[in-house]
């Protein structure tokens, strides 16, 4: 069991370059933020088109579950009522999984999104990292390592893809995972696959459902909506039943639950934003290898884990980007990534090319 410290149940996330310019000594200036893994595209269009409309709700208490955010996930996975609920983002779910469940002992495949291990300690569970090895380029662990782990275990958590480490695990890995402990739970977090333009063949959320498997989901990220958070869960009936027992009502808004089924409309900007995804990741991916100092790290996700090796310390890296107008998500806090590690979106072209130019120009002196 990992020692639990008062900085282990802290926050720590993106999206904060105030905090940056003032612990760095930088005069604050508008940025380009790559800190945050959204929707290079930014919200739809139908959302700015139709706000008007989903605010006339507000003068009314919405649903006591998020029966919106339910019902685009059920259309859009084609599952029956029974087996999904919606909640007030993934963290929700995230922090009311492991109470709800009761959990005592769980692993988490790390580094990782750190509320898995916050959510945990906090129900009173014992938590064991599997960690994730930067000497095999942070790739899957095998399914030999991966059963060693849930054996041990109530439960295991990962992200498909994970956040920070972009890696991603087969469909077919982790059915044959949950298939050999349908005693156990496993938690996967695919907050980033709607990013992936496989994601209809590899997401466990996609009948058939494993009555062992729960799938967290975030609206949030692929759609660019990140303060009205909207996410949600799918798994067996028996489970949602549960967790809808544990469930505090009303927390997710009227304008959450008007503007979710909405999203079902948004097929164009669906396969646009795949599409530019996968291709400027991998143009971001071969020009970042180019900069002296710095290692790139495989991704299936929305973002790219870099490594800064040319100095003791990555502050003056951090500072010197930041002077230039990038920010970007100093991963030293996650466990296993303290030596030099930080995270880089998938922007536009134009985005992209500053950081590679701002990174360049570094480099050059």
């Amino acid at each position: 069991m990992d020692t639990v410290s008062r900085n282990d149940l802290q926050h720590h996330h993106g999206g904060r370059p105030e905090r940056d310019f003032a612990r760095l000594s930088v005069e604050p200036a508008p940025v380009v933020d790559f800190s945050v893994n959204l929707n290079p595209l930014g919200c739809p269009d139908l959302v700015r088109s139709r706000w008007s409309e989903m605010m006339e709700g507000i003068d009314r208490y919405p649903g006591l579950e998020g029966e919106g955010i339910a019902r685009y996930l059920q259309e859009r996975l084609d599952l029956p009522e029974e087996n999904v609920l919606g909640s007030n983002g993934s963290t929700e779910m995230i922090y009311l999984i492991p109470r709800a469940l009761g959990l005592q002992r769980v692993g988490i495949v790390s580094p990782c999104y750190h509320d898995y291990y916050r959510a945990s300690v906090l129900a009173g569970a014992e938590v064991h990292r599997v960690r994730l090895s930067p000497d095999t380029e942070f790739r899957p662990l095998s399914a030999d390592r991966l059963s060693a782990a849930l054996s041990d275990a109530d439960a295991l958590w990962l992200g498909n893809p994970n956040n920070p480490t972009g890696t991603f695990f087969s469909r077919d890995v982790l059915s044959e995972l949950a298939a050999r402990f349908p005693r156990k739970r496993l938690i996967v977090d695919e907050a980033f696959m709607p990013f992936d333009e496989d994601w209809e063949k590899e997401s466990l959320a996609v009948p058939p459902l494993l009555p062992n498997v729960l799938v967290i989901h975030s609206l949030t990220k692929f759609y660019g909506l990140a303060g009205l958070r909207l996410g949600g869960v799918t798994a067996s009936a028996e489970v949602i039943e549960r967790l809808r027992r544990f469930k505090e009502p009303w927390t997710v808004n009227s304008v959450s639950e008007a503007l979710a089924p909405l999203l079902l409309e948004c097929g164009d900007y669906d396969t646009e934003t795949r599409r530019l995804v996968a291709d400027e990741r991998s143009r971001l991916h071969a020009a970042l290898e180019n900069v002296d100092g710095l290692t790139v790290f495989p991704s299936r996700a929305n973002f790219l884990l870099c490594r800064w090796d040319k100095e003791p310390e990555l502050d003056p890296l951090l500072r010197r980007l930041l002077a230039c107008g990038i920010c970007v998500r100093d991963c030293r806090n996650f466990p296993g990534l303290e030596a030099g590690y930080f995270r880089v979106a998938v922007r536009t072209p134009e985005d992209n090319d500053l950081l590679v130019e701002g990174l360049a120009s570094l480099d050059r002196g």
